[in-house]
């Protein structure tokens, strides 16, 4: 299982690391079209509080957005701890959004979920991250 762990000293907050996750997640695996095809990150830095936080899912043991899916949407890959979303079971409802204690899911048409980059051999954010607040833990 792949975890990635935040440095909040470290962050200086240019959202290298969520353009990263767009454009990896978009169809030309560019930030321009990360744009055009209006791809969102999968994980966001926000500032709270005035600290530097980092919303992302946790791969938790019991996933409460699981849980809450009424159609069984959702489903969780035992090894890689990873989300699944099924968008043909899913209404777009949100009550995963809300039931996500990390504000780890941003639902455009369906719901976008941390994949850890599962495509790539390591999470494209932590290789974008100019710090390196962001590092990898293998679990």
């Amino acid at each position: 299982m792949v975890k990635i762990l935040f440095e909040t000293d470290l962050c200086l907050g240019c959202k290298s690391c969520e353009l990263a996750c767009a454009a990896a997640h978009s169809k030309t695996k560019s930030i321009a079209g990360a744009i055009k095809e209006r791809e969102i990150s999968r994980l966001r830095i926000k500032t709270k509080r005035g600290k530097m936080k980092l919303e992302q899912c946790m791969l938790c043991k019991n996933p409460r957005c699981i849980a809450a899916c009424p159609t069984g949407a959702l489903s969780k890959d035992e090894e890689s701890g990873i989300i699944h979303v099924n968008e043909m079971s899913c209404t777009g409802c949100g009550l995963c959004q809300k039931a996500c204690p990390f504000d780890a899911i941003e639902l455009q048409t369906f719901p976008t979920i941390c994949d850890r980059c599962a495509q790539s051999e390591e999470p494209l954010c932590v290789l974008s991250c100019p710090t390196r607040a962001l590092k990898v833990k293998i679990v």
